[in-house]
């Protein structure tokens, strides 16, 4: 299975990113799961860790019930975001704290890990985003897909559309995970 999520709060180029690849997979036969952050309530994370002792989430939502179940289940884990002041959203950057639940998973598949960052700010924003994904992949154990963890920044100047550079580097994606699956 493969577990997509997009990060950002609107329907942007990041969000377009997403379902070209869902829908290159799916055309391959993939199991995929898209989650669309900007369509969820999910609660902030409590911040004091109690998962880590106990292995339970204190929320109960759809972060603990259907996506993060999705993520422990996956060979393959993608995030789209774009870039707000260097760093993700605040919607997955909260995705990404809750996420602490799954280092108390002992049994958990490692799944491969790609991401794909834009933004309409300078190289060196784009470039702390692309960090803070690499170490979410390697706190998380997620193993590196294809040539590293984030296979795209892009600087997107308000672009809304994919263009052909774009599609041939989702292309490559899809046949890279659907190998895996």
């Amino acid at each position: 299975m493969i577990t997509i999520i997009h990060g950002g709060h609107r329907k942007g180029l990041s969000f377009e990113a997403a379902n070209a690849l869902k829908d290159l997979l799916v055309k391959k036969g993939c199991l995929v799961k898209l989650y669309s952050l900007m369509d969820y309530k999910i609660d902030f994370c409590c911040g004091n860790q109690p998962c880590q002792d106990s292995g339970v989430c204190i929320y109960t939502d759809v972060l603990t019930d259907e996506i993060l179940p999705a993520v422990e289940d996956s060979n393959v884990f993608v995030v789209f975001t774009p870039t707000y002041f260097n760093l993700p959203p605040a919607m997955l950057k909260n995705f990404i704290d809750r996420c602490n639940l799954l280092l108390t998973v002992e049994e958990r598949l490692k799944p491969y890990f790609a991401a794909w960052v834009s933004g309409q700010t300078e190289e060196a924003s784009l470039e702390q985003c692309r960090r803070g994904l690499v170490t979410f992949a390697e706190i998380c154990e997620f193993k590196p897909l294809a040539n590293g963890f984030v296979l795209c920044v892009e600087r997107d100047n308000h672009k809304l559309r994919l263009d052909d550079d774009d599609m041939s580097i989702i292309q490559n994606l899809a046949i890279n995970i659907a190998s895996l699956d």
